[in-house]
């Protein structure tokens, strides 16, 4: 069951990211049209949080009734069939995260290694690191250090921030705008969502998107950095000379950091796409305040309207995908079982612990009627009443959980007698019907501990 629900969770926390984070995208695209940088960036943390906390998992087990006595449905209720599926999936998703994860403990290494040859940044930096933090209201001491080996400037340390430059900036006003970029960073809380999103890659290793996910943070969280000096600063910069620095203190490798860093540039289609979207703010579309400000309410709710909508709808569906997937392989448990137990009658006793829960069924239905039910040790649970003729076939499968647990379940008769078989795990039975009337389909639990049982009724 903890497996099941771990992978549930996973892979349902992953769709429904990759579909808001796809919904994000498509309304980015008219907030920034509209200049609305700073929008678009809150957004992507709706975005991160749907990759982070699985909400529609915990609304499932809610509306499933996982955390109370009994359940709605059998949403994780396992068979052995989804066992071993779940098993295999779960192999397949271990090799993938130690993988990721070795990868990113050598480079936390590499990292360390190259910080650690680094040298404390002269009088002059840490003066200039001063003023900023004065300027930006940062409290927080941040270090600045010089490193030889690095090329472009960059700020690591979710706990412990730090700044490391290159050793080649020589103008005072490039070294002002690079470490206030980076200061700027650790203000708007970059480093933090990096690290997310980081994790979110390891544990997301086979979801395409999360990976967009991290360059989405990459570049809407150096566009504000952008905007902020561009057009906030008390030391405005123009956007020509501003990106000359940047491009002169690039990152040459184009590839997206997945271990913490926030750089100034990688790559040369990052920075064109950056001064594109600077550019663009600087122009005036002729776009009427009020008509602005309606067309970017209009998107923020349709992002948040459709963003709730889509991730319950995939809930739903995640819902009857396993549903059909249980439905399934308590068939073939059944088809598989039947046959080989021997039935047996006794009659109904007050000593019996017989509950009725009065639940529907309805065999003229094509489909199968499925109940999942809670028993403690002694306990029998019956469905509510239906007519059987004499002469019709009533098929039964049952799957407890322990999957080695031990489970009676059988027919209650109109007669009052009880017919019925035993078994352990996994099992069905196909039972002729003796006498015409009403009946109810039971399940009883003869061991000494509880356990959850899924039973399946259908009419042969």
């Amino acid at each position: 069951m903890i497996l099941l629900s771990f992978f549930a969770m996973v892979f349902l926390t992953s769709f429904t990211g990759s579909v808001i984070f796809a919904l994000w995208k498509f309304v980015s695209i008219g907030l920034e049209w509209c200049g609305e940088i700073k929008l678009v960036s809150s957004l992507l943390h709706v975005v991160i949080m749907f990759h982070l906390v699985p909400v529609v998992f915990a609304w499932l087990l809610y509306w499933s009734g996982a955390f109370l006595e009994g359940k709605a449905g059998n949403l994780l209720t396992v068979t052995p069939l989804l066992l071993e599926t779940v098993k295999g999936l779960a192999l397949i998703w271990l090799v993938g995260f130690s993988v990721e994860v070795f990868r990113y403990l050598r480079q936390q290494k590499v990292q360390r290694v190259e910080e650690r040859i680094s040298n404390p940044a002269g009088a002059r930096s840490k003066e200039m690191v001063r003023r900023i933090r004065e300027r930006l209201h940062i409290t927080e001491e941040i270090p600045v250090y010089e490193l030889s080996i690095c090329n472009s400037p960059f700020i690591t340390g979710v706990f412990k921030p730090r700044i490391f430059i290159p050793k080649t900036i020589e103008k005072e006003r490039e070294m002002e705008v690079i470490l206030e970029h980076e200061l700027f960073h650790y203000l708007h809380g970059d480093l933090h969502l990096k690290k997310f999103c980081c994790w979110i890659v390891r544990l997301q290793w086979f979801n395409p998107f999360a990976h967009l996910l991290v360059r989405a943070v990459d570049s809407w969280g150096d566009s504000l950095c952008d905007y902020h000096i561009c057009y906030e600063s008390s030391d405005r910069w123009d956007i020509h000379e501003y990106f000359d620095v940047v491009i002169q203190y690039a990152q040459n490798r184009g590839e997206h950091d997945f271990g913490g860093r926030m750089w100034l540039a990688r790559g040369k289609r990052q920075i064109h796409r950056r001064i594109k979207r600077m550019k663009r703010l600087k122009t005036d579309r002729g776009m009427k305040n009020g008509l602005r400000r309606a067309w970017v309410s209009v998107l923020t709710i349709c992002f948040i309207l459709a963003s709730s909508f889509t991730a319950m709808a995939a809930g739903e569906g995640m819902t009857n995908l396993y549903g059909s997937a249980y439905v399934s392989s308590m068939t073939r448990s059944q088809e598989s079982g039947e046959d080989d137990l021997e039935e047996f009658t006794r009659g109904r006793s007050e000593e019996l612990s017989i509950v009725d829960t009065d639940e529907e069924v309805n065999l003229d239905s094509r489909g199968l009627n499925t109940y999942t039910w809670n028993l403690a040790p002694g306990d029998i649970y019956e469905t509510g009443i239906f007519w059987a003729s004499k002469g019709d076939k009533i098929g039964v499968g049952v799957t407890p959980s322990p999957a080695t647990s031990k489970i009676g379940f059988g027919l209650d008769q109109p007669d009052g007698y009880l017919r019925g078989v035993t078994t352990t795990g996994a099992s069905g039975h196909t039972f002729t019907v003796t006498v015409t009337g009403f009946h109810r389909v039971y399940a009883e639990n003869p061991g000494s501990r509880s356990i959850t049982v899924g039973v399946m009724v259908s009419k042969d």
